[in-house]
């Protein structure tokens, strides 16, 4: 298995998301929080499984909501570099590349 570690700016995305969904409907944060670990463990079984978007990035849906986890994958593991919303402007996480 891949070693999966978040960028920053990634793990307070997913963690505000989490807090979002929890206040509209109690459980629906925990519900998205076992979606994106179901996704975390395929991207560790099969890095390159994800949808290639920019040369060494790629792009994983999140089953039932409308994010994706965009990441790298390094020497040490997949580096998650946004939890991304489908709607969020496209490719705002750019300047993350290279600065975990």
């Amino acid at each position: 298995m891949t070693l999966i570690r978040y960028h920053e700016a990634a793990e307070a995305e997913l963690l505000d998301e989490i807090g979002y969904l929890e206040l509209r409907a109690k459980g629906l944060g925990r519900r998205f929080f076992a979606e994106v670990q179901r996704a975390e463990g395929l991207i560790a079984q099969f890095p390159e499984s994800g949808d290639e978007i920019l040369p060494g990035i790629r792009k994983s849906i999140i089953r039932k909501f409308r994010h994706s986890l965009i990441y790298a994958i390094e020497k040490e593991g997949v580096l998650i570099l946004a939890v991304a919303h489908q709607s969020r402007r496209a490719g705002y996480w750019i300047g993350r590349v290279g600065s975990a």
